[in-house]
């Protein structure tokens, strides 16, 4: 008998793969790195002016990337629309070029004194340049209309830059550097414990005036900007956090294909993406948005968002309130927060995987509660992770670093062909369809861990603290990295942060007060892990599966390229937002409180401390709980829940989301019961919609904000 495959699915395949780049003429062009470099400058500088400038929504806050979304929503639904129809004839794309310039040079043009700082003005500059550029392209038979490999390109640049301007990197750096003359009084005994731990670089900022034109503005006309005072200690940690990123991006690359393939991990996140670059074909508008079950979705966020967006201008305008408190056991509140993209990322996860996410959440709850009931209680105190109740950040870091390990060692086989391919070139291992060579990838790792381990150990850390140190953090990265892509959960904090787990954990004796000092320092780059570079790696790399070998290549370059901007580029709008307007005047807990906090608990851990011998006896049992959770899920056929959610359960963010993945898991259920597989896959279009409806209603209040100069309107942000 012949097998051959039916026809409607091989046309599929090969369409998708024409559409990725295998035919090897609709890869990606410079014209994806021409855009994609744009909207990410646009995003590094915006980000950051939303929420410092217009204290409005933050729009790179969480894994979910709103500010990504936006932009890419703008980009394929405007943008590129109006790409492909100059590109239908000569007469129109000069058209439209002469309506940019002319609108360009009409609006700036009068003004005696434009403001770089302004975003708009980078936006109008970007259309006019395209627009130009667009009509010599269109002369010759081209256009700077984006294909599917392009537009893939530009969504995980954007996913970088979401991880470095806000959260990520620049508005912690900055600050913490410059605080420490600043806020140092006699009181809070900076000066008295710390000064003396300074090692000889330096890699903090003392403009000579305790850096108080930072923190209050510089005065117009009367002081500038001290750029000298920042470079030496920008530099330092420039080494450092370029280490820490191709460690993150070797890590993604060499996890890969035991994720992707062969655990066949499911990458919810990715969906969003997914959904709105296969919308694009030959005709003028993304097929996304023909859909009327998004639309229908996007209605309910836009409308209740939108409401909230109109009272902050008239209070007389109504809003619904979105969230309620229910008492649980004991002195315990549950939250009843109803967010509209946490409901409609969650309804992408598996449903075994909500039910684990809730269900540990009330658990961890009860336990909570009963351990005050009994007095066990610790007496540290943490403020990030599960800062309310030590014991369970301990029971949490455990098993988060036993998911991470036993995920290694069920990934051996993988890890080992990919080290022999490395050192020794094994031709039975195929790493063509990576964006980097498992070479590249394992001595990138290797040489971005020795420079991170010899930074530390420069600045004054025991060596054997700083490699600890170093393995620590990286587990917990790979292990959020892991939650997020088979969660699929956009918004995630770890149990407990490396810092706290060796400067409480095994106390300042063993750690040593420059290890103290130094460690804390490190609050910069992993304290409020809520987004960073390797958690969207990995998801990027999901959505350059289709494409050829000579596209997934060009795909690592636009990260690095993104990564660069997003960190130059947001670094130059904080550090002109703090001396244009005082940085105490901005965001209050990057500025103030955030900072306050690296320094008061270095000065708190240099107390002499042992090893926290009960800290760490809730880690091993945490460890001990994961490992059998992940026997009952690999053996018991019936066992109904993920142990993801133990890892993750506890803390002030799974709080505020749980709820919404309650709801989500009960209607999943609910479809999937009553409907069937073809019902769910019909819903899902509506989900998607409560997705971009909220996305669209934080960007477009940002937009509307912008143009009437309303500040300190906050549309949707989990806090």
């Amino acid at each position: 008998m012949r097998r051959v495959l039916p026809n409607a699915f091989a046309t599929h395949l090969d369409s998708r793969a024409q559409s990725m780049g295998q035919d090897g003429a609709a890869g990606i062009s410079w014209r994806g790195f021409w855009t994609g470099a744009f909207l990410s400058f646009f995003l590094a500088i915006g980000a950051p002016y939303a929420n410092t400038a217009m204290h409005s929504t933050f729009m790179a806050w969480d894994f979910n990337t709103p500010g990504a979304i936006f932009l890419f929503l703008v980009l394929i639904g405007l943008l590129n629309v109006l790409f492909k129809v100059a590109a239908r004839s000569r007469l129109l794309a000069l058209a439209l070029a002469v309506l940019a310039l002319s609108s360009y040079v009409s609006y700036y043009l009068p003004q005696s004194d434009i403001d770089l700082l302004k975003p708009g003005f980078w936006f109008a500059s970007f259309l006019v340049a395209s627009a130009v550029l667009n009509v010599g392209l269109v002369l010759r038979g081209s256009s700077l209309a984006l294909n599917r490999a392009d537009l893939v390109l530009v969504y995980i640049m954007l996913l970088m830059v979401s991880a470095l301007c806000s959260m990520g990197m620049s508005q912690q750096l900055l600050p913490i550097l410059a605080a420490f003359f600043y806020y140092a009084t006699p009181q809070n005994k900076w000066e008295e414990k710390l000064h003396a731990l300074f090692p000889e670089q330096t890699i903090l900022v003392d403009d000579g005036q305790d850096n108080s034109t930072f923190f209050e503005g510089v005065v117009p006309g009367v002081g500038d900007i001290p750029y000298g005072a920042w470079a030496e200690p920008l530099a330092w940690w420039a080494v450092f956090l370029i280490a820490l990123y191709v460690s993150m991006i070797s890590v993604a690359v060499i996890l890969r294909r035991q994720w992707m393939e062969r655990e066949r991990l499911a990458y919810p996140l990715t969906q969003v993406g997914l959904a709105m670059v296969q919308g694009e074909g030959e005709g003028l508008l993304n097929s996304f948005f023909k859909s009327r079950a998004m639309w229908y979705g996007c209605a309910i966020p836009m409308f209740f968002g939108s409401l909230h967006a109109l009272n902050a201008y008239d209070p007389a305008m109504p809003k619904v309130n979105l969230l309620w408190a229910l008492p649980f056991v004991g002195n315990q509140v549950l939250q009843l927060r109803v967010s509209f993209a946490m409901i409609g990322f969650s309804y992408l996860i598996s449903t075994n995987i909500s039910a684990g996410l809730w269900f540990f959440q009330l658990l961890a709850k009860a336990e909570s509660e009963a351990l005050v009931v009994m007095g066990i209680m610790s007496k540290q105190k943490f403020v990030y992770g599960i800062a309310g109740q030590p014991y369970l950040a301990y029971q949490g870091g455990g098993a988060l670093i036993a998911l991470v390990l036993a995920g290694l060692w069920m990934g051996r086989d993988h890890l080992r062909a990919v080290f022999r391919k490395a050192f020794f070139g094994a031709d039975d291992v195929n790493d063509n369809d990576e964006i980097a060579s498992y070479r590249a990838s394992v001595f990138g790792l290797l040489i971005s861990v020795a420079v991170m381990v010899g930074w530390l150990w420069i600045m004054g850390v025991k060596l054997w603290v700083a490699a600890l140190f170093i393995a620590l953090a990286l587990l917990i990265f790979i292990g959020i990295s892991r939650v997020v892509a088979e969660a699929g959960l956009a918004a995630v904090r770890s149990p407990m942060i490396a810092p706290d787990l060796m400067i409480h954990g095994l106390g300042s004796n063993l750690v040593g007060a420059s290890g103290v000092f130094n460690l804390s320092l490190s609050y910069i780059w992993c304290a409020d892990i809520r987004i960073f570079i390797m958690a969207l790696i990995v998801n990027g790399l999901k959505l350059v599966e289709d494409m050829d070998r000579r596209s997934r290549r060009m795909v690592l370059w636009g990260v690095y390229l993104s990564i660069f901007i997003g960190a130059v580029g947001s670094c130059w709008m904080v550090l002109h937002m703090a001396y244009r307007h005082g940085g105490i005047n901005l965001v209050g807990w990057f500025f103030k409180g955030g900072p306050s906090t690296v320094y008061n608990y270095a000065v708190l851990g240099l107390e002499p401390a042992g090893v926290a011998w009960d800290g760490l006896a809730f880690f091993v049992g945490g460890s001990a709980a994961m490992l059998a959770l992940m026997w009952a899920r690999q053996h018991l056929l019936w066992w109904p829940l993920h142990p993801l959610g133990f890892a993750v359960a506890a803390n002030h963010l799974m709080d505020k989301i749980w709820f919404s993945i309650f709801i989500a898991w009960a209607i999943k259920g609910i479809v999937l019961r009553y409907g069937g597989p073809a019902s769910y896959t019909a819903s899902v279009r509506f989900f998607l919609g409560l997705i971009m409806g909220e996305t669209l209603c934080n960007g477009l209040w940002v937009v509307i904000d912008y143009f009437t100069g309303k500040t300190g309107n906050i549309v949707f942000i989990l806090g």
